[in-house]
């Protein structure tokens, strides 16, 4: 699925943690609220980056097609996993949900 026009708004570079911030804006007039997935790779070719892209938030305006969507951008995966919430990276896919152990 197509992602439709990207643009970019705003980007921060973050020297300490060793990530750039993004934020785009993204309409898609044909379809609904894109997916995590497809926002992704999108912007792996838009951006022409092998880097981990996570993405922190997808806001849909209300009574529009338009997106605006948090992304932040690592390096590495080792980097990613030290600075993201758990709960975002489950979102992402860099990690599972482990198993509960009863008893």
């Amino acid at each position: 699925m197509s992602v439709g026009s990207i643009k970019l708004v705003h980007e921060r570079v973050n020297r300490v943690i060793g990530r750039r911030e993004l934020l785009f804006t993204i309409m898609h007039e044909t379809t609904g609220t894109p997916s995590k997935k497809d926002i992704v790779s999108q912007l792996q070719s838009v951006l022409g980056t092998q880097g981990v892209i996570i993405v922190r938030k997808v806001s849909t305006r209300y009574g529009q097609r338009v997106s605006d969507v948090l992304v932040h951008v690592y390096d590495n995966e080792i980097v990613a996993k030290a600075f993201e919430p758990r709960y975002i990276l489950k979102r992402n896919g860099l990690i599972q949900e482990e198993a509960k152990k009863e008893g």
